[in-house]
């Protein structure tokens, strides 16, 4: 055998084995990227989203049995419209907090209260009561607001 047949099957060799060494190696997500990268605001919404669909999809069933009362779909549509609208409420008040200046924030209402969770290093007594005075702004006196202010 000459030499340029012997280097042609050496190097042939070698790029048939990387090729199938590449082929094995296991694929590798951007969702675990992201996952390493998401902040405490993000994954509290994340789970907040998650439980909000759970709630959705639980009273969606209730209306798609056919051995529901119409007692029991009123209920179930009635919680779907509460859901939405608590929904709709803290997506207006993180977007009127981010007018104010705050890019992180995290808002959930629970019952008569709205917490409020902010990513901010120094903040400041007149930060939290100059949010406090917005939310009670757009949603009226009804609710109780907490704020708190985290830092990474």
């Amino acid at each position: 055998m000459n030499k340029q047949a012997f280097t042609f099957l050496t190097l042939f060799s070698l790029i048939l084995v990387l090729s199938v060494y590449y082929i094995m190696l296991p694929p590798t997500t951007q969702e675990e990227t992201v996952t390493q990268t998401q902040t405490t605001i993000q994954q509290l919404q994340k789970q907040l989203d998650k439980k909000r669909e759970d709630i959705i999809s639980k009273n969606n069933q209730i209306i798609a049995k056919e051995s529901s009362t119409s007692d029991s779909i009123n209920e179930a549509l009635e919680t779907i419209s509460e859901t939405k609208n608590r929904s709709d409420k803290e997506r207006n008040i993180v977007d009127k907090i981010k007018e104010l200046g705050y890019q992180e924030v995290y808002v959930e209402i629970d019952n008569e209260t709205v917490k409020i969770t902010i990513l901010k290093k120094d903040a400041t007594q007149s930060d939290a009561s100059k949010i406090i005075k917005e939310v009670l702004n757009l949603l009226g006196e009804e609710y109780q607001v907490e704020v708190k202010f985290i830092s990474e």
